[in-house]
């Protein structure tokens, strides 16, 4: 059948295939594989589509030949894994050093970073606080009223934020970081009673020139740097009391885009994202 007399559509034809076919020329009609160690990254999250939508490549061998890697374990506490010490020699290991995304070492770093605490004393604080287990995705939060006759065991203790907006919903900020950049940011709103639980009510896509001030984003990328997420997520909460922003948790394995959002949108998501991706990493 002649090619002309096809139905294939333009935009099919000259739009993601053709970026493809010119990626494959610059690349020597080699396609980049990316080096996961020592899991591979469910389909569920964003950097398996951002592969995907790139036509990357994924391996867990470390013997072959890769042109990025990924030190990628769902665990809040990770080993070193000193069979990347080779990897790394030849090419970038994205979260290497992001090892401990603990919420107690989290709000280590955050405090050095921004110079304010997020963590407090739970035996001598007074008034409300917020109790969480220090590994991570437990949604095990509560609220407790301090002072406490001691800390429970394997649980950290933050300052309880006042980010209730005028309409009475909580409001936050997840915002992807790639090699300390923030290309956009997540805009949420939930319930009150919902603050240590999902169900949003709201998700938009902001700039983050909308709600972040020049130095906060200095700030959060300087968080990165010494926290070693060079991939991830992070939640962060505005104190409508001080104005101040704060870090209250930080995610090496995110998965996403929200699926608050509709399909159409989060595809054109993960488009953005692999766009910049590429750039940060790959080019």
């Amino acid at each position: 059948m002649s090619l002309l007399r096809t139905r294939i559509p333009l935009k099919v034809l000259f739009g993601y295939r053709f970026r493809y076919l010119l990626r494959l020329i610059g690349n020597g009609f080699r396609s980049r594989t990316i080096l996961f160690y020592p899991g591979y990254p469910s389909h569920k999250t964003l950097i398996f589509k951002i592969c995907r939508t790139r036509g990357y490549n994924i391996t867990t061998d470390l013997h072959r030949s890769c042109d990025l890697a990924f030190a990628w374990e769902n665990t809040t506490w990770r080993p070193e894994y000193p069979e990347l010490r080779d990897t790394a020699a030849h090419v970038r290991v994205l979260n290497r050093e992001c090892r401990d995304i603990s919420k107690s070492h989290l709000a280590d770093v955050f405090a050095q970073v921004f110079g304010y605490p997020l963590a407090l004393d739970p035996t001598v604080h007074e008034g409300k606080c917020v109790e969480k287990a220090d590994r991570n995705a437990t949604k095990s939060g509560q609220v407790v009223t301090c002072p406490l006759p001691a800390p429970e065991p394997e649980c950290c203790y933050q300052r309880l934020i006042n980010n209730v907006t005028e309409e009475g919903l909580l409001e936050e900020l997840r915002i992807p970081v790639i090699g300390g950049r923030i290309p956009l940011l997540f805009f949420k709103h939930k319930p009150q009673e919902n603050r240590f639980f999902s169900g949003w009510l709201t998700v938009a896509v902001r700039e983050p020139d909308d709600l972040l001030t020049d130095v906060e984003q200095e700030q959060i990328g300087e968080f990165c740097r010494r926290f070693g997420l060079d991939w991830g997520e992070i939640d962060v909460l505005r104190d409508f009391d001080d104005g101040r922003i704060y870090i209250v948790d930080a995610n090496n394995t995110p998965w996403g885009p929200s699926r608050d959002l509709p399909e159409s949108e989060r595809r054109a998501l993960v488009r953005r994202l692999a766009q910049v991706f590429e750039e940060t990493f790959l080019e």
